[in-house]
C-alpha cells in the first residue's frame, strides 16, 4: 500500500470547508499535515477541525518547513497565480481553486513553473467530478445524444456577498466566481470554443474596478456547436439559480434545479434526457392521430417524456463532488496520469472568460487562439 499523499492547505475561508471532509474521510490516500492562513484565528479554528497543529501565517514558512508533499490552495483568485508557482517551484504539487487565474500569462506562467518542477496542476473543477456529470460524459461518449448541436446555461445568483467578489482587481464579478464552473462543464462535454461574442454591464453599486453583475455571451466551439450564456447576480426572484442544456441530433439534455444545494455541493439536481426513438416516435405519431384535442399535442410538444440518469454505477468513489476531485488529484499523482481539469485542459476555460470580457470591452467578437 502506497504512503498517503501529504497534504498542505493554504486559505482557511469559507471553500475550505467543502475540501476538508476528503482529509477527513480518507486519511489514508489524503492527509492534510498543515495549514496556512494570513489570518491566524482563522487557520487555527480550521486546524481544530481537521485535526492538524501545523499552522502557518506565511506561505512560504510553510512551503520550507512543512512535511507536505502537495498543496490545496483555496484563496481568492488574485492569489491563484502566485501561490500556484510559488509551491511548483518548491516541488509541491497543486490542486487550486478555480478560477485557474486571472489572465491567460498567469495560467500560462502556472503550467510552465509546474511542467519545469514536475510537478501535477490540478484546477479544482469540482462540477466534473459529480456522479451527474459522470454520467452524462459516459452516456455522451457512448453516441446516445448524437450530433451536439448546440447548447446553453443561464447562472442567476444571489449577491455578491463578500467583498473581494465585487472587485474585478480581485477577481470578482459573476463571470470568474460562477459562470466558470458552467462554461467549465460545457466545454467538457463537448470541446474547446473557438470564438465568443459577449456582453456584460455593472448594474449593482457596489460593484468596484468594472466587475460585471451582468452579462449574455454567444459560443461557437470549435466542432460548430453553438452556445449561449447568460449570468447575473441579482435581486431579483427566479424559478431557478442555474441550468444547462445540451440539443443532440438525438435527443436533449437538461438539468434541474437542486433538491439541496448542500448535498455535495452540486450545482444541479438530477439531470434529465428525452432520446429520440423509434418506438417512442411511433407512439406519439399514433397519440397525434387519434382524438385529441390541439391544447394536448402542444402540451406534450412542450413536455416530453424525459428520464433521469442512473448514477448509480459511474465508478467514483462518493456522491460527494469535492471529496471525488481530491482523490483524483491522489490518482494522477500516483499514477502519474494527466488530471482531467489539468492547468493544460483548464487555460481553455480562463479563455472563455477573458473573451467575453475583451469582447464586451471592443464590441466585436474574439477569436480564442489569439488570448
Amino acid at each position: 500500500m502506497s504512503k498517503p499523499l501529504k497534504v498542505g492547505l493554504v486559505g482557511t475561508g469559507g471553500i475550505s470547508k467543502a475540501h476538508l471532509p476528503v482529509y477527513l474521510e480518507h486519511p489514508d490516500r489524503v492527509q492534510l499535515t498543515a495549514c496556512c492562513d494570513i489570518v491566524e484565528p482563522l487557520a487555527q479554528a480550521f486546524a481544530v477541525n481537521a485535526g492538524i497543529k501545523d499552522v502557518y501565517t506565511d506561505l512560504d514558512d510553510m512551503l520550507r518547513n512543512a512535511d507536505i508533499d502537495a498543496v490545496d490552495i483555496c484563496t481568492g483568485h488574485a492569489q491563484h497565480a502566485e501561490q500556484s508557482i510559488a509551491a511548483a517551484e518548491a516541488g509541491k504539487h497543486v490542486l487550486v481553486e478555480k478560477i485557474m487565474g486571472n489572465t491567460g500569462d498567469e495560467c500560462r506562467n502556472m503550467i510552465a513553473a509546474a511542467d519545469k518542477s514536475g510537478v501535477t496542476l490540478m484546477v479544482a473543477q469540482m462540477v466534473r467530478f459529480s456522479p451527474e456529470t459522470a454520467a452524462v460524459k459516459r452516456f455522451i461518449e457512448a453516441g446516445g445524444l448524437g450530433e451536439i448541436q448546440a447548447c446553453r446555461t443561464h447562472v442567476i445568483m444571489q449577491g455578491p456577498n463578500k467583498s473581494w467578489m465585487n472587485d474585478a482587481a480581485a477577481g470578482g464579478g459573476v463571470l470568474m466566481l460562477n459562470t466558470v464552473h458552467h462554461v467549465d462543464l460545457l466545454r467538457y462535454y463537448i470541446g474547446n470554443v473557438k470564438r465568443i461574442f459577449g456582453i456584460r454591464r455593472t448594474v449593482q453599486p457596489q460593484m468596484e474596478n468594472g466587475a460585471e453583475d451582468l452579462c449574455a455571451a454567444t459560443m461557437e466551439f470549435e466542432n460548430g456547436v453553438i452556445g449561449d450564456v447568460f449570468a447575473s447576480w441579482t435581486t431579483y426572484l427566479t424559478p431557478e439559480h442555474a441550468s444547462y442544456m445540451m440539443l443532440g441530433s438525438k435527443g436533449t439534455i437538461h438539468s434541474t434545479h437542486p433538491e439541496n444545494r448542500e448535498q455535495a455541493g452540486s450545482h444541479f439536481g438530477p439531470i434529465k434526457f428525452a432520446v429520440k426513438s423509434a418506438e417512442r416516435d411511433a407512439a406519439r405519431a399514433a397519440r397525434r392521430s387519434s382524438d385529441r384535442s390541439f391544447e394536448e399535442t402542444i402540451k406534450e410538444t412542450l413536455n416530453p417524456e424525459f428520464d433521469t440518469f442512473d448514477t448509480s454505477d459511474t465508478g467514483l468513489p462518493s456522491r460527494n463532488a469535492f471529496i471525488n476531485q481530491t482523490l483524483h488529484f491522489e490518482e494522477c499523482i500516483r499514477t502519474g496520469a494527466e488530471p482531467i481539469s489539468s492547468g493544460r485542459d483548464n487555460i481553455e476555460t480562463v479563455k472563455i472568460i477573458l473573451g467575453i470580457l475583451e469582447s464586451s470591452r471592443t464590441g466585436i467578437p474574439v477569436d480564442l487562439a489569439d488570448l
